[in-house]
């Protein structure tokens, strides 16, 4: 039996769509400044499509949610009131990061949580995947091509409004924190290197499985490495590893009967990904202890909340240090860091209570790419800074719901059923493109 539910693709929804993958992913840093404040295309667009689409949103679908999504929703409140709290009692220390902690936790997942997914449907997805695809592999070539450019020419290529914003033209080299020996960071157009390994870490998984191509998915790896960030190159191994122990998780019913189908795989990969960040060493003339560095990278500091925590927040409201949870327990106290980690590791919550969830191959990327993520941060989250928390809920929209756009057709009785269209069905989610 064949059900017809009458998607359309609309072009609107592809010129939206097409215009945030390119602000976002591909040329996030683009825009100007208000005083301190980075106002970027991206952010712009998401701000500005979110009023009339959550107008439409409000008019013609229902207020229905599941469990998941609820949960996902709830895990966010307790910091919110945190936040709110301490914003009232201490005041505020740095006016544009206490914007931006706002945007990351407030807005932002409301737009991709509530807002946005009704409108999935709407979108081609094979047009959507091309688009996503594009934008991290020209970012990752173009940030290669600056990585060696720079040691030739002395100079970055900076195009004001685009590659970079406004207000930061010409001060690239001085305010990013991006010098290591004779080369550079590998920034792409996110003009810090944590930040842009960071940020696409949390697409990685992703565009691992939706990328066909091996050159190109070795492509955006080379980019990561090259960021010559301790996080950054972290995060890559754990990435490996996080895939061999999903392969061999059978084996905890099975034990000591083993299956290891494409474990040794796994394991020369996870090899070959410390190999290579070795090799990034010796290629910047560095040793083998600046993996140990004690201070990492003069972030040691940060720890020092865990020493003398207080319950409640009593420090004015500013950005989060690299260090996020440490520095969500010093500006937070203890019941701020608490929310923290209930929103970082709600994702793994969701997955523990109900393995069904990741049956589709895209939400096991996801939810992959959010556990990379809250491990990083452990070291750098780089919270703060456009757009890591757009991804970051980007990928959590995209493990509760999967990719944008759907097939037109759904085979009830099996095969060609996409377990994100089933899903939405089920929850009485209405097409509002129709």
């Amino acid at each position: 039996m064949r059900l017809s539910i009458g998607i359309r693709r609309h072009p609107i929804a592809a010129v939206v769509s097409w215009l945030l993958l390119t602000f976002l992913v591909l040329l996030p840093k683009g825009g100007v400044k208000a005083g301190d404040t980075p106002l970027t295309w991206g952010y712009l667009i998401l701000g500005i499509t979110a009023v009339p689409l959550c107008l439409v949103r409000l008019l013609t679908s229902p207020l229905k949610f599941s469990p998941r999504v609820i949960f996902a929703m709830a895990s966010i409140v307790p910091f919110q009131a945190v936040y709110i709290f301490s914003y009232f009692v201490n005041g505020v220390d740095d006016l544009g990061y206490a914007i931006s902690i706002f945007v990351s936790f407030f807005v932002l997942p409301g737009v991709f949580f509530f807002i946005y997914p009704p409108f999935l449907p709407c979108i081609d997805r094979s047009r959507f995947e091309r688009y996503l695809r594009t934008c991290i592999l020209w970012a990752a070539i173009y940030g290669i091509f600056l990585f060696f450019w720079h040691p030739l020419t002395g100079n970055f290529i900076e195009i004001p409004y685009l590659t970079i914003n406004a207000a930061d033209y010409g001060l690239l080299e001085t305010t990013k924190n991006i010098a290591r020996g004779d080369f550079f960071k590998l920034i792409a157009t996110y003009n810090n290197g944590n930040l842009y390994g960071v940020a696409t870490l949390i697409l990685l998984p992703l565009y691992n499985l939706l990328e066909p191509k091996l050159w190109r998915r070795n492509v955006m790896k080379v980019a990561l490495v090259l960021t010559l960030s301790r996080t950054v190159w972290a995060g890559l191994i754990v990435d490996q590893v996080l895939s061999l122990l999903w392969l061999l998780r059978k084996n905890i019913f099975t034990f000591p009967r083993l299956y290891l189908q494409g474990a040794v795989a796994r394991v020369a990969a996870v090899v070959v990904m410390i190999g290579t960040v070795l090799s990034a060493l010796l290629f910047n003339a560095k040793t083998i202890a600046f993996l140990f560095d004690p201070t990492l990278g003069g972030r040691s500091g940060e720890s020092a909340a865990f020493l003398h925590p207080t319950f409640l927040p009593d420090m004015p409201v500013a950005g989060f240090a690299e260090m996020l949870y440490s520095s969500a327990l010093t500006d937070y106290g203890i019941i701020g860091f608490l929310s923290i980690l209930l929103i970082f590791l709600g994702p793994i919550l969701l997955f523990v209570t109900d393995t069904r969830i990741v049956n589709s191959p895209v939400r096991m990327a996801a939810l992959k790419g959010l556990i990379l993520y809250a491990i990083v941060a452990t070291i750098d989250g780089a919270t703060n800074l456009i757009p890591v928390m757009a991804f970051y809920w980007f990928a959590y929209m995209t493990f509760l719901f999967g990719l944008p756009g759907k097939s037109p057709e759904i085979v009830l009785n099996g095969k060609q059923e996409m377990p994100e269209t089933k899903a939405s069905i089920n929850n009485n989610e209405r097409l509002v493109c129709d």
